[in-house]
């Protein structure tokens, strides 16, 4: 019996042994043997052998398993000793250990000399289940429980054995020892962060980093996957994105990187370029950046609109609606009430037109359209415009002023009956005369257009203008008669023009003698108009006329339109006589016959006409006249 129970115990220690050996680490296996246990040693003989009888004392043991899910114990009995020995193992993960087993009590004696065996055991028959550990038994944790850490058929689980030992701690168990197939060799199923790749897994450092390589969630790190992989990646947002603030291949968004970032950027253009569409900030450009663009003539940055640079990014120029201190005193963009567009306060006379000031014109003082107090000038608006050729202006006619705002002048061609015109032709016509009253003839006014060429102011007849207004020169025999002693030719023209003043007549007047001094032909005018007598007949139609030998009427009338004066004297019979010394022609006569160029009333002889001839008579010698006699003289105007 003692050589069975050992060699029972060596199968049982053989066993651990070799579990260990093969690197099941799981479960161990408790023996009973103990630094502490005492005993006899004595000899064996193998088929017989003699040996002392020893005597061995043990305590009975007690067997304690330790499992991933509990501890486990039993009593293991030797049924060779007796009593049996305790065993205490404690099972870990992977590590057996023996707690404690003496032996105390209960003596073998197995003798053999004879050949004869003496074995003597103390309890019942021993089986599976008894909670003794038995010959050919691993374990008895004397119950049927098969998921503990010993099984129903007294085997040792173990992580390994293709059960899974819940009540061990195992998770699973695949009886194999590849790590990496959903099982691992710790019977354990696969979870990230044991620092085992499963077959699911990409990777699994077991650590809780997860901006390394490998996840906390055992997935290589790559960009997009929401974790920022440190040293690798700047950023990772997890989205394919590209315009938040990390792009798609998890660089950070910065501006110039050429894609628009709408929750930091309002524009991205790639370049450098500050005064494109897009400025080096990624702002989209706009008047008041401070940059000057291409659309812009400035770019001062600031909100003033009054300086050198409008808010609108133009350089300041009148009728842009900015008020530049330093040139403008106003600007509303245009003509208004308050401001004209020249950007300056509106004022007539400033040579802007306004018409939102109410100017209809401003030619900065008068000109040919326009007054000076910027109304349109026209004649009649009671404002007098020089450079419109208005010398006045009452609004209409008045006596000083025509209604064509000229001062009132007869002539211009204005009639204004205010200021006593009848007419006004602008000059004589034959229907208006130059003193702007209607032509007619004794009007006193000479109208050549009417046909007038004299004008007395009267209708009659021989006063060197006729009825007619036709002019004549006046002939007529003095009413007074004279003797020889006339003065000389100049004496007697004073006689004649006496006597045409004392009846009225204008013009100039000279007698018709001839002496040595002179004679008609030398010393009258030669009339180029007819001779007319007081009664207005003409006497000759000119000079040439009058002096050809006859007239067309004798001159039987003096100044005063009555007969010719003179005294009684006659001779050979004819009367009616006349001192003339002349021919015709107006050429004297004789020289011997002018009474001494008639400076002498002595008697002697003289020549004469006869007033009442119209033939040669009327002035050639027709009988001989003493100087002493008084005669009439013939008178013509000149």
């Amino acid at each position: 019996m003692f050589a069975y129970g050992f060699g029972c115990r060596s199968l049982a220690v053989s066993l651990v042994v070799s579990l260990v050996a093969c690197g099941r680490t799981d479960t161990a296996l408790g023996t009973d043997s103990d630094p502490d246990t005492s005993s006899t040693p004595g000899t064996t003989t193998d088929g017989g052998t003699t040996a002392p009888a020893p005597t061995t004392t043990s305590t009975a043991p007690t067997t304690t398993l330790t499992t991933m899910g509990g501890t486990e114990t039993g009593t293991t009995v030797d049924p060779t000793t007796g009593p049996a020995t305790d065993t205490a193992v404690t099972i870990t993960d992977g590590t057996a250990t023996d707690t404690s087993a003496t032996t105390t009590t209960g003596t073998t004696a197995d003798t053999t000399g004879t050949g004869t065996d003496t074995d003597s055991t103390t309890g019942p028959a021993p089986f599976c289940g008894d909670g003794q550990v038995d010959p050919g038994e691993e374990c008895d944790d004397g119950d049927l429980v098969d998921l503990n850490a010993c099984s129903s058929g007294c085997v040792i689980n173990f992580c390994g054995d293709g059960v899974v030992h819940e009540l061990l701690g195992e998770e699973c168990d695949d009886g194999n020892d590849i790590e990496d197939d959903g099982c691992s060799n710790g019977c354990r199923e696969p979870q990230c962060g044991d620092q085992i790749v499963q077959v699911t897994e990409e990777c699994d450092d077991g650590n809780q980093e997860d901006g390394d390589d490998c996840t906390n969630s055992c997935t290589a790190a790559v960009c997009g996957d929401g974790i920022v992989h440190v040293g690798v990646e700047p950023c990772d947002d997890g989205n394919d994105i590209d315009t938040d603030d990390c792009l798609v291949d998890c660089i950070e968004a910065v501006c110039g990187d050429g894609i628009v970032h709408e929750l930091l950027e309002a524009c991205d253009d790639g370049n450098d370029i500050d005064d494109d569409a897009c400025t080096n900030a990624c702002a989209l450009a706009t008047c008041g950046d401070g940059i000057l663009q291409m659309n812009e003539e400035c770019d001062d940055g600031n909100d003033i609109a009054t300086d050198a640079c409008t808010t609108l990014c133009k350089l300041p120029v009148c009728g842009d609606g900015f008020v530049f201190a330093d040139t403008e005193a106003c600007d509303e963009a245009g003509n208004t009430a308050t401001c004209d567009s020249d950007c300056t306060v509106p004022e007539c006379g400033d040579a802007h037109h306004n018409p939102a000031n109410g100017e209809a014109c401003d030619a900065g003082g008068d000109s040919m359209t326009c007054d000076s107090d910027c109304t349109l000038a026209f004649c009649g608006d009671h404002t007098v415009n020089a450079a419109a050729g208005e010398t006045c202006d009452d609004g209409t006619e008045s006596p000083t002023c025509d209604d064509d705002c000229t001062a009132v002048v007869c002539g211009d061609a204005s009639l204004n009956e205010s200021a006593g015109e009848i007419c006004d032709d602008g000059g004589q016509t034959a229907t208006c005369d130059n003193d702007c009253t209607f032509a007619a003839c004794g009007d006193g006014v000479i109208n050549s257009a009417a046909g007038e060429s004299c004008e007395d102011g009267n209708l009659a007849e021989g006063d060197g203008c006729s009825s007619q207004c036709k002019a004549h020169k006046v002939v007529f025999t003095t009413s007074q008669a004279f003797d020889g002693n006339l003065g000389g030719l100049l004496g007697a023209d004073a006689r004649c023009q006496a006597a045409a003043v004392a009846a009225g007549l204008p013009g100039t007047y000279r007698a018709w003698l001839s002496d040595a001094t002179g004679s008609p032909s030398t010393r009258f005018t030669k009339s180029t108009i007819p001779y007319v007598r007081r009664d207005g007949v003409v006497v000759a139609n000119n000079w040439t006329d009058l002096t050809k030998g006859t007239i067309k009427a004798p001159i039987n009338l003096s100044e005063l339109k009555t007969p010719p004066g003179g005294d009684a004297n006659v001779c050979g019979g004819v009367a009616q006589l006349t001192f003339t010394n002349t021919l015709s022609d107006g050429a004297m006569f004789g020289d011997f016959f002018s009474c001494q160029n008639w400076s002498s009333n002595a008697p002697g002889l003289t020549g004469g006409g006869q007033w009442t001839k119209a033939d040669g008579l009327w002035t050639q010698f027709v009988c001989a006249q003493s100087c002493d006699w008084k005669k009439p003289l013939y008178c013509f105007q000149q």
